[in-house]
C-alpha cells in the first residue's frame, strides 16, 4: 500500500510540474520567433515617422517658380515670373545647398526686358524624416536686367521649407519654401529698398519645384 501511494504521489507531482512548465515553455518559444524576426528584418520595421532623409548624399536637379516683386524708378512695382534650373545636395540629414540660374520676364510692359537671376541657398533640417524634412533657409538672389524698365537687384532672404518625395516615384521630390524675412537692394544706388516681414511683396520670397536625385 505504501508503494502504491508512493507512485500516485510521485505521478501527481510530475502532472503539476508538467502544467506549470507548459506556459513558460511556450512563453519562451515566442520570445525565441519574436527576436529572430527582429534580427533578420530590423530595417522593415523602421517607419517613415524617423530615419535619415532618403535624398542624403545624393545630387538632385529639377525645376522652380517663383514670382519677383521689383520695384522700378518711379516707384511703382513689377512683379516677374521667373523661372529657375536648379540643383540641391544634402550633405548630411541636417545641412544641404541649393542653388539655381534662372529668367524672369515681366507681367506688365515692357516685356523686352528679361532679368537673369542666380540663387545661393544654404539649408537647416529642422525636422528630419525618412522621406521628408522642414527646413530653415537662407536665400542669397542677384537678378540683373538685361533690357530697359526694370532695374537690378540684390536679394537678402530668410524662411522655412518642406521636402518632401512623391509617392511611387523614388528619388523625384517636390518642395516649397516661404521666406517672410527679407532685404532687398535695388540698383543702381539710390534706388528704392524693402527691408520686412511679408507674405508677398519683398523679391522672390515664394519659390516652388521639385528635383530628381541621382
Amino acid at each position: 500500500m505504501k508503494t502504491q501511494a508512493k507512485v500516485k504521489l510521485f505521478a501527481l507531482l510530475l502532472l503539476a510540474v508538467s502544467f506549470v512548465a507548459s506556459p513558460l515553455a511556450i512563453e519562451s518559444a515566442h520570445a525565441d520567433e519574436a527576436a529572430a524576426e527582429s534580427i533578420d528584418s530590423p530595417a522593415t520595421t523602421q517607419s517613415s515617422s524617423g530615419g535619415v532623409y532618403d535624398n542624403v548624399h545624393h545630387f538632385g536637379v529639377g525645376l522652380a517658380w517663383a514670382p519677383m516683386d521689383m520695384v522700378q524708378q518711379n516707384g511703382s512695382d513689377v512683379f516677374s515670373n521667373v523661372g529657375f534650373v536648379d540643383a540641391r545636395y544634402w550633405f548630411n540629414d541636417r545641412f544641404g545647398l541649393s542653388g539655381g540660374i534662372g529668367l524672369g520676364l515681366p507681367q506688365v510692359s515692357p516685356q523686352s526686358s528679361l532679368l537673369a537671376t542666380l540663387n545661393v541657398e544654404p539649408m537647416l533640417a529642422l525636422i528630419t524624416r525618412r522621406h521628408s524634412l522642414l527646413y530653415a533657409n537662407l536665400d542669397l538672389i542677384p537678378a540683373l536686367n538685361t533690357g530697359a524698365g526694370l532695374p537690378s537687384a540684390v536679394s537678402l532672404s530668410a524662411g522655412i521649407g518642406l521636402e518632401t518625395e512623391i509617392a511611387d516615384i523614388p528619388r523625384l521630390a517636390w518642395f516649397a519654401q516661404w521666406n517672410p524675412l527679407s532685404l532687398n537692394w535695388n540698383l543702381p544706388n539710390g534706388g528704392p529698398t524693402g527691408i520686412g516681414f511679408t507674405f508677398l511683396g519683398s523679391l522672390m520670397n515664394f519659390m516652388v519645384g521639385f528635383h530628381y536625385y541621382l
